[in-house]
């Protein structure tokens, strides 16, 4: 039988006994122990230290509920479950912040810290324990409420070594057991002083109900929730009827949620349902939005952003393309270099593949200079350091630097070798057939310096998994951005042996780590800042990766039927935010479907690119 503490048992039958309750969540909890009335008793307590605050209004006040988003994936995810082994895939990201909630969160458009389900917090002097107030507004999709107990078993079971993902049980072993106070107050103790801890635990820790989870070891959520989802606390559900497997996956909005009347919630979460469909084929993607049956349609391939969207919807207006510009967090892509063996346990290797990457050539010819060479492992960031160790292309110099390290001469199949006559020959694993032909460009450019480069495509859960369990030499890898950056965790010698984990490459330096631990206890952001310029130029000088280019924008092309707020993303938003701030707009969506009809008929375009986040930021 699963456990529950025993006010978690009397909330519940008083949800069922009554046919309503006097005060919100469970019953009989005191202002001093979190109830109703906390923030009057607070005022004239004399407590000091805690904080509260109150979001912005990020949607657009105009938004209209209903109708369905319809979206697409390359593969159906692996598992259904947001935590534990497997549970990283693209589908899993794109929804868990729709089903879960966290205790707080960044108002996307001030970065200030807000209140979700926690509406206090309160850190103490010492900066290791932390102190929440759970809103008794808050409930369970299956209206229970939420409690200090949910944020209790959440973390044991994030700690359970047999949920098979040991860097959410390093991450979340970081603390001690939370301590329940009472229905609504809880405090949590790190292990080790860090100013990133009070976010982890209060803003990435998405919250489960202890009612479902409680009792349940690591190996037993995994079975249990292999195929299913843990019920959440947000404004969507999945429910297995709505899972095709194999095909799709429908969530739908909660009419029931919680917080749906909250000011900050204006305009946010208004589709209905969010369809998505397994579409592995890439151009039969772009086929299937070109005939309507995708309402949006991400755009990764600059090729296919200036060839393939000038059709007669786009030109009519039917369908609008638009590259947003914000402050979404550049992350990094690039060969990573596996540095545990051979031959990139040399850094003369390294650094010749990084001089024999031409990616001006990629850019002009294949990406039609619509990216930004990378120079910079924080790039597009306050953290970016301009004095970096720059690798441009240039095979005179790759060609020293392979003498240095034995490859001077070739054999009779023009193969540089060694002195014990070995080949440099690789094997470069990617996940989408749209990279062969990128990567046939540096295959063309190694061979012609005596390098024999294998592609192999795989799937992109394989590729994934292969990178994180360090099972490569060479692979093209892309990695998000952090708006804080972690260089712990893919840059750290204790990540460097430890599978899975983000420090692919094998990073172990001694000066990276003494910078990281500073880092890691540094309260001031601009000293913070120069801590990680400093990491940067080590890396650099370190090429864990022969960086690629980024792309400061999304590109996305759409059915001419939704609203949005200005901007159309957040402040630091990516194209995943179309999920909860777009709605379909009446109005434009009737004009739409007459101009469908009508083949005379045209609508306004508008311009292409959106800088309404740089001009508001003074960053043009």
């Amino acid at each position: 039988m699963r456990l529950r503490a025993l006010w978690t048992v009397v909330a519940l039958l008083a949800l069922f006994a009554l046919p309503a309750l006097a005060e919100p969540g469970v019953p009989g909890v005191p202002a001093s122990l979190g109830g109703p009335g906390f923030e009057e008793w607070l005022a004239g307590s004399g407590e000091t230290g805690w904080q509260t605050g109150q979001a912005g209004i990020t949607g657009n006040p105009k938004a209209v509920k209903g109708g369905k988003l319809r979206m697409a994936m390359q593969e159906f995810p692996a598992t259904l479950r947001t935590e534990g082994k497997d549970a990283n895939s693209a589908f899993i990201t794109s929804v868990s912040g729709l089903v879960y909630e966290s205790l707080l969160s960044l108002d996307s458009n001030t970065l200030e810290t807000v209140p979700v389900l926690a509406t206090h917090w309160k850190i103490s002097e010492d900066k290791m324990t932390f102190s929440f107030r759970i809103n008794p507004e808050a409930r369970w999709a299956d209206g229970a409420p939420v409690t200090a107990d949910d944020v209790v078993a959440t973390w044991t079971l994030l700690v359970d070594e047999g949920i098979l993902y040991p860097y959410t049980n390093l991450l979340y072993g970081m603390y001690e057991e939370p301590v329940a106070e009472s229905p609504y107050l809880f405090h949590v103790t790190t292990t080790e002083e860090n100013w990133r801890h009070f976010l982890y635990f209060a803003i990435s820790m998405k919250i489960m109900p202890a009612h479902v989870i409680g009792g349940l070891d690591g190996g037993e959520y995994l079975e249990e929730f292999q195929f299913d989802m843990v019920m959440g606390s947000g404004p969507y559900e999945l429910l297995l009827d709505n899972v095709d497997n194999g095909r799709s996956i429908v969530i739908t909005r909660r009419d029931d949620w919680w917080g749906a009347d909250l000011p900050e919630n204006t305009g946010l979460y208004n589709f209905d349902e969010i369809e998505w469909t397994v579409i592995m084929d890439e151009r039969l993607w772009l086929e299937k939005f070109k005939k309507g049956e995708l309402d949006v349609y991400v755009v990764s391939r600059a090729s296919w952003w200036v060839n393939e969207f000038n059709y007669d919807e786009i030109e009519r207006g039917i369908c609008l393309k638009r590259k947003i510009f914000n402050e979404d967090v550049q992350g990094i892509s690039g060969l990573a270099f596996n540095m545990r063996e051979w031959p990139f346990d040399d850094i003369r290797i390294r650094k010749a593949f990084a001089h024999l990457y031409d990616r001006d050539k990629l850019i002009e010819k294949l990406f039609h200079n619509e990216y930004l060479k990378l120079y910079s492992y924080f790039p597009s960031s306050v953290y970016e350091n301009p004095n970096v160790a720059k690798y441009e292309y240039d095979p005179e110099k790759a060609k020293e630097l392979l003498a240095e390290a034995g490859y001077k001469e070739r054999n009779s199949d023009g193969w540089l070798v060694n002195e014990n006559g070995q080949i440099l020959e690789l094997t470069l694993t990617f996940d989408s057939p749209s990279w062969e032909r990128i990567h046939t460009v540096l295959q063309e450019g190694l061979q012609h310096a005596g390098i024999k480069l294998n592609l192999k495509q795989l799937t992109s859960t394989t590729q994934f998994q292969n990178n994180m369990d360090h099972n490569f030499k060479l692979a093209f890898q892309s990695w998000s951005g952090l708006y804080w950056p972690n260089p712990n965790s893919s840059f750290h010698s204790d990540n460097a042996e430890v599978t899975p984990s983000t420090n692919i490459t094998g990073v172990a330096d001694a000066y990276i780590d003494s910078l990281a631990y500073i880092y890691d206890n540094e309260y001031d952001h601009d000293k913070r800042v120069e801590l990680i310029r400093l990491i940067d130029r080590r890396l650099t000088e370190l090429v864990p990766y022969a960086l690629a280019w980024y792309g400061p924008f999304n590109r996305v092309v759409y059915w001419n039927k939704f609203g949005y707020p200005d901007g159309f993303l957040s402040r630091t938003g990516d194209w995943l935010a179309i999920q909860s701030l777009w709605y379909i707009d009446p109005e434009r969506e009737k004009a739409m479907n007459e101009a469908i009809a009508d083949p005379n008929k045209t609508l306004p375009t508008g311009e292409t690119n959106d800088t309404y986040w740089l001009e508001k930021l003074g960053k043009m």
